[in-house]
């Protein structure tokens, strides 16, 4: 597909998405796999490069490819296409739930009218009395009495069925934020997934404005290598859940933080100054030993790498990205403990000034 001539950066994005979603659709076709929206998005994940875990795992699938091993790959890294039957369950439970409310309601009603009604025509009675007929007004009054009493429990066991109803009602409705929640989340840090970070990645490059002031910083933590071990899982999985309570503690509320697996973090911040970048390192790396902290055995050592492009050095999402991982791999392969910055060598190894083309 040829490029457009003097391209915006949002009309190379586009033209970017649609030969990728060509390219996913031809590699589908290939390998003979059934073109259905959660092996689509599952393809894409692949191709684009999005999840380099994902990648390798589908690369040593045999060939051709098995279904239940395909399917296996789907329920790992797109858990939120399986959730049907929660979403269809919370329905009929929600239904279910409303129509008792109505039915409450409606038995409330018919009993408030039916008390009024009674009510009614004792008062109607009293009022034609002699009021010298204390013994029959008496009558009357108790009779009145014992109405409302009988009303007084009706509406109690009302309001009870009412209020049990809308808490069923709100249950569910948690429930299924819950599970809306999980799919942009990576469950054992807590922090944002894969998934999450495509969205705001999405979200940052797709207002009409350009992204301003914005930085990526990508960190790996080479101390979670030796975790890797099937017998360790529960204690990874004890240090991720630390991991990821202190990244999100020095994560500023404006700023995003997500849980990539490889690299294993990336951090969103609104700001191109390198000492202000470079101080969320250090922060991040001070943090994340104290998660690997522990008197009951030996902790590696923690060698933490980061890489860091600007918005102002990409004109789409994937550029961002792809900067900062050359970033990354420059400070991993030259073992450096400082933030290494993307420069762009057209640039003469300067980072880019977009100064000029601000609004």
């Amino acid at each position: 597909m040829m490029a457009i001539a003097n391209s915006s950066p949002k009309q190379l994005a586009e033209q970017n998405r649609k030969e990728l979603c060509y390219t996913v659709f031809a590699t589908l076709n290939r390998l003979e796999i059934y073109a259905s929206p959660v092996n689509y998005e599952l393809m894409y994940e692949i191709i684009s490069g999005n999840n380099p875990e994902l990648r390798e795992k589908f690369a040593r699938l045999a060939k051709p490819i098995p279904e239940e091993e395909l399917d296996a790959l789907a329920r790992a890294y797109l858990p939120h296409h399986f959730g049907k039957s929660l979403v269809d369950e919370s329905t009929n439970r929600i239904q279910s739930e409303l129509s008792t409310l109505k039915e409450s309601l409606q038995s409330g009603q018919s009993s408030l009218s039916s008390y009024s009604s009674l009510l009614g025509q004792a008062t109607g009675k009293i009022s034609s009395m002699d009021p010298r007929d204390t013994k029959s007004i008496q009558s009357h009054l108790q009779a009145i009495r014992q109405l409302t009493e009988v009303q007084q429990s009706k509406s109690t066991q009302m309001l009870e069925s009412v209020s049990t109803q809308i808490t069923a009602v709100a249950a569910i409705a948690s429930d299924v934020e819950e599970f809306e929640r999980t799919k942009f989340t990576h469950l054992a840090t807590n922090l944002a997934n894969r998934r999450g970070f495509n969205k705001k990645l999405a979200e940052l490059y797709g207002g009409e404005r350009y992204p301003e002031g914005a930085s990526l910083i990508l960190c790996n933590l080479l101390a979670l290598e030796p975790f890797e071990a099937k017998e360790l899982v529960k204690l990874k999985e004890a240090i991720l859940e630390r991991l990821g309570f202190v990244v999100s503690q020095i994560v500023q509320t404006t700023d995003f933080a997500a849980w990539l697996d490889r690299p294993q973090i990336g951090i969103l911040v609104w700001t191109s100054a390198e000492a202000e970048i470079q101080k969320v390192a250090d922060q991040l790396k001070k943090s994340c030993q104290s998660a690997f902290d522990s008197r009951q055995r030996r902790m590696p050592v923690v060698l933490a790498r980061f890489g860091c492009s600007t918005t102002f050095d990409a004109g789409t999402a994937s550029e961002l990205v792809g900067h900062a991982e050359k970033a990354l791999q420059t400070a991993t392969e030259s073992a450096s403990d400082k933030v290494v910055f993307f420069a762009d060598s057209e640039a003469g190894g300067a980072r880019k000034d977009w100064m000029l083309y601000r609004k």
